[in-house]
């Protein structure tokens, strides 16, 4: 149980270091798939766009949140 624990914290560390500082980076973008938006965003009336900061893709925000 203390194992699940230390791994649970863990993860959720670097899950905040990666949103702060693009640390990991190579993990949640390239194998999670998570994208960050750039400071442009824009609305079409039915979803929020943008581009990712890591690979210029053009990404979407689902209805929770969520960038792909």
């Amino acid at each position: 149980m203390k194992i699940l624990l230390l791994i649970i914290t863990i993860f959720l560390i670097s899950t905040l270091l990666y949103f702060a500082f693009d640390v990991g980076k190579w993990f949640y973008h390239n194998i999670l798939g998570w994208h960050k938006p750039t400071k442009e965003i824009s609305f079409d009336g039915c979803s929020k766009c943008s581009t990712c900061k890591i690979c210029s893709k053009e990404i979407l925000q689902d209805s929770q949140g969520n960038w792909f």
